[in-house]
């Protein structure tokens, strides 16, 4: 049973195998020093086996783990980093325990061993590399810190009342790297087709107020499919868009890397599921999909297409995970299947490094 301040077992697990095979090859070097102790090469080779081992519970550890934090940002891109480096340690030091014990009955000879040694010390740089990745996910973007999740809420909670009050931009333009954001206000149609382009269908837009006084963006479907996007083509995105889909019978797709009106990745929600997937000359591919119990009309939903990692989230919790070729540079958006009206809080696009 775990605290109610540990999100989940992965900070637990992951230091046992940095630990392990760094002393397992500082007994190795002392070994080379020391031939007379014939113990020290079969202890070392017993620490190899055993951090390869946890480097397997680290990476499940991990994988799950990425379902209890919150990720967003340039954390995705260093959570992608992360994630293949920490896959790297695991297969490298599995094949080398294997290696190791391949040689467990052989007398302790220089020849077996200086190698030996060199390729364990190769190992330590994707080991250095990935607990590197974790450390700045934790203490420079404060993935799994409850204060900083908590923070980000309030301020969250108040830029909508600065925009209320008219305190606050409503469209940030394009910034040096590509990246955006726009949030619904007092002026939200004029924003929006400012900058927007429907390049598919037609909407209708008009500007509304909820209960609590937030702008809200409707877009009434006149012509379906509509397809709108903004921006330059980038490479690595976050796309988030905060939605009410209540009054909206269909699908609706943040779409990402738009090279033009048939080709596109999407995450897509509707009838209960969130899917990723994959337009290719307007031929659909699903690659991931899934199905949450709790509502999904209303919300915040975000997609992330880093490399070759590939992420959807609802309401700041991992849905759906795939992975694939990595896509060249597009331009972001979203799509709308279907009939009725949506509602738009806020859009915002993230360049990932």
């Amino acid at each position: 049973m775990l605290p109610e301040w540990m999100p989940n077992l992965h900070p637990m697990v992951v230091h046992f195998p940095i630990a392990l095979i760094i002393v397992a090859f500082a007994v190795d070097v002392v070994a080379l020093f020391f031939r007379r102790i014939s113990i020290l090469p079969r202890m070392s080779t017993i620490l190899y086996v055993l951090g390869a081992l946890g480097a397997v519970g680290s990476v499940v550890s991990g994988e799950a783990a990425v379902e209890t934090v919150a990720v967003a940002g340039q954390a995705s891109s260093i959570l992608a980093n992360h994630e293949d480096v920490g896959e790297i340690v695991m297969y490298y030091f599995l094949i080398y325990a294997v290696l190791r014990l391949a040689l467990w009955w052989f007398s302790f000879r220089l020849v077996f061993w200086i190698p030996l040694t060199v390729i364990g010390a190769i190992g330590l740089i994707p080991l250095y590399q990935a607990s590197s990745f974790g450390g700045r996910l934790v203490y420079e973007q404060g993935v799994g810190v409850a204060m900083v999740d908590s923070m980000a809420i309030e301020l969250e909670e108040k830029e909508r009342t600065f925009l209320r009050m008219g305190m606050a931009e409503e469209f940030s333009g394009l910034g040096e790297d590509g990246a955006w954001q726009w949030r619904a206000g007092e002026n939200a149609v004029n924003t929006f087709n400012a900058a927007f382009e429907t390049v598919m269908g037609q909407v209708v837009a008009d500007t509304v107020r909820d209960s609590e006084g937030n702008y809200w963006l409707a877009l009434s479907i006149v012509e379906s499919p509509a397809m709108i996007t903004y921006g330059i083509p980038v490479a690595n995105v976050e796309l988030l868009a905060e939605m009410d889909l209540s009054d909206f019978d269909g699908s609706t797709r943040l779409l990402h890397h738009v090279t033009d009106s048939f080709s596109y990745h999407f995450m897509e929600v509707g009838n209960g599921m969130i899917r990723l997937g994959v337009s290719v000359d307007g031929e659909m591919e699903i690659e991931e999909e899934s199905s949450l119990s709790q509502s999904l009309e209303v919300g915040v939903f975000r997609v992330v297409g880093d490399q070759t990692h590939f992420r959807g989230y609802f309401d700041g919790e991992l849905a759906v995970h795939g992975h694939g070729p990595a896509p060249g540079a597009g331009v972001t958006g979203f799509a709308i299947v279907g009939s009725g009206t949506i509602k738009l809080a806020r859009m915002q696009m993230t360049v990932l490094q």
